[in-house]
């Protein structure tokens, strides 16, 4: 009977976990948690400012896009002959403003602004849009957002997005003529507005910062 082969219980030399390339990540990782501990202001400070100017921005063209496009269903409207060319081609508001989102295209028989659109809910920490008719008084036609908090100018995040979002129009800081956003970093209320008409005498209140 030929004899029992024994196996060696041991494992190659190659065989294993290298342990020190994984000690290596780990301290890696480490240090990395730890810049970004103590950096975790300038992080969160920078994802609210990105996040405002995109939404901020967008929201805004898409507002001003729409209630253009009302006035080119007026346009059209008058060329058939269906509505009197004397009709006011803009959406009504209140006196002090109407929600962005409760406005009528009223040369198309008063019906909603957003039947067809979908107007976004306001970014996190701004109050919804809100819009003005104030031509009668030569005031001019404007919406704006500004924001929730109770003392927004001292908020980075805001300043730097709004900020931003200023500079993807024709802005300035103060009213003139050839603007289509007005915005002042100084501004208690930090209220972010865009113009639809430019007055043709003094602009409104509800359109100034």
């Amino acid at each position: 009977m030929a004899p029992q082969q024994r196996f060696s219980s041991r494992f190659p030399s190659e065989a294993g976990i290298a342990i020190g390339p994984i000690l290596f990540v780990i301290a890696l990782l480490a240090i990395l948690a730890g810049v970004m501990a103590g950096g975790g202001g300038d992080f969160s400070v920078a994802s609210v400012a990105d996040r405002i100017t995109a939404d901020i921005s967008t929201q805004a063209n898409l507002i001003r896009s729409t209630i253009n496009d009302c006035n080119l269903q007026y346009m059209l409207a008058v060329s058939n002959g269906s509505i009197n060319p004397s009709s006011d081609p803009y959406p009504a508001s209140a006196a002090t403003g109407t929600a962005v989102s409760a406005l009528l295209c009223d040369p198309t028989g008063g019906t909603s602004l957003w039947s067809d659109k979908l107007l976004p809910p306001p970014t996190s920490g701004f109050n919804a849009w809100t819009y003005i008719d104030a031509s009668a008084s030569g005031g001019g036609r404007c919406f704006w957002t500004s924001p929730t908090e109770a003392n927004p100018s001292g908020d980075n995040g805001i300043l730097g997005g709004l900020a931003h979002a200023a500079t993807k129009f024709n802005s300035g800081t103060a009213y003139a003529a050839n603007q289509e956003v007005l915005y002042s970093p100084t501004s208690s209320s930090q209220k972010f507005i865009v113009w639809v008409t430019m007055p043709t005498g003094s602009a409104s209140s509800y359109c100034l910062p």
